[in-house]
Order: structure tokens, then sequence, then C-alpha cells
């Protein structure tokens, strides 16, 4: 009788310690179909005191919804549309975690990456046309006004004042896809860039990116 309690304690302290260590490893469990490591998220602590500024994962979707529905006017209701939600850092170094989230169906894939610490939009992309060689048949680039036309709305969501940042014909060219790339490049620093890509055909967003 002693012995099978003391084998049962035993067990019973095996499960306890694999328990703890996997809690230890994976503070966060995200359910549905979502895309991530647990490596990727083991650092990441959006409780810790120092660090309760963090965009927490409902902040992150809420935020994503908001551009790529409200702003760019895609739907996401579909029920054919599939939500991921990957949280990762671009490299061991980099100062930032970021999320994405990005949905997929068959007629529409749509992303956003928004960093953690700044809730900066890093990176949104909108695919509507599967078929890039229509996308790129005797395409004309937009003129400045139409851009303006299409992308203000982004434009005043993201913070941007075109006041200090310039759109000039040198920096209108086209992508590989034949999306027509909008650079607009900060009058007092040409570092401090944005760009848009929009489709000449269709007049809507395909991309935005900071800093590219």
């Amino acid at each position: 009788m002693k012995s099978k309690i003391i084998i049962t304690c035993i067990l019973v302290g095996f499960i306890i310690t694999l328990f703890a260590i996997f809690n230890f490893k994976c503070p966060y469990y995200f359910k549905e179909n979502v895309l991530y490591t647990q490596n990727d998220v083991s650092g990441y602590n959006e409780n810790e005191k120092e660090n309760n500024n963090l965009v927490n994962r409902n902040e992150a979707i809420k935020t994503a919804r908001y551009y790529i529905e409200d702003i760019l006017g895609n739907d996401l209701e579909s029920a054919n549309n599939k939500m991921y939600v990957n949280l990762y850092k671009n490299d061991s170094g980099a100062e930032s975690y970021y999320w994405n989230i990005s949905w997929s169906s068959p007629t529409l894939s749509c992303g956003i990456e928004i960093n953690t610490i700044n809730k900066q939009i890093n990176n949104i992309y909108i695919n509507k046309n599967f078929d890039w060689n229509n996308n790129k048949s005797e395409s004309l680039l937009l003129s400045q006004n139409e851009v303006l036309e299409i992308a203000n709305t982004l434009i005043v969501a993201l913070g941007f004042d075109l006041d200090t940042y310039k759109l000039d014909a040198q920096h209108i060219n086209f992508s590989d896809e034949g999306y027509q790339i909008c650079t607009f490049i900060n009058k007092n620093n040409r570092e401090d860039r944005f760009a848009i890509y929009i489709s000449p055909t269709e007049k809507y967003i395909a991309r935005y990116v900071r800093n590219p």
C-alpha cells in the first residue's frame, strides 16, 4: 500500500511539474485558426506594469478591422473569410513585437501589421485581383489629383499631414504586379516616407508601407 501511495505521489508531482513548465513557456493561450509559435509569444507579456501600454490581441483585431473595413471599404463578414493572428518579432534584436492580423477568402486576401509598443501601422495589404496580368494591361498612371482623391481617407486616418509630406511625379511608378506606387516623402526628412499602392484599373488601395 505504501509503495502505491509513493508511486501515485511521484506521478502527481510529475504531472504538476509538466503543467508548470508548459504555463511558464506559454503564458498566452490563443484560440481558433491562429498562426503563431510558442517561442514567438513566450517573451511577450502585455500585463507587465512596465509594458501596460502594449497593444493587446483584441485591440489589434479591432484596429485591423477599422482600417480594412471602415477606412478601405472591404467586407470581412463573409462566411468564407478566415482570420489569422500572428504575434512575432522581425528578428531577435527587434525592439518590439508586431501583430499581423489577416483575412483570407476566395475573393479577398488582406492584412495589417501593427507595432505593439507605439501602435504604428507598418504595413497594410489588400488583394482583390488574383490575376495580376489583368491589372497590368494597358494601365495608365493616375494623376496626382486622382491619387490624392483615392488615398486621402487612409492618409488622414493614419495621421499624416499632407502639408508635411510631398508626392511628386518622379516618385510614381508601377510595381511588378501592376499597382501604381505612390511615395510620399517628408519635406524636411527624406528618410521619413510612406508608400501607397493603388490599382489603376479598379481604383482601390492595394497596399500601404511605412518607410519602404
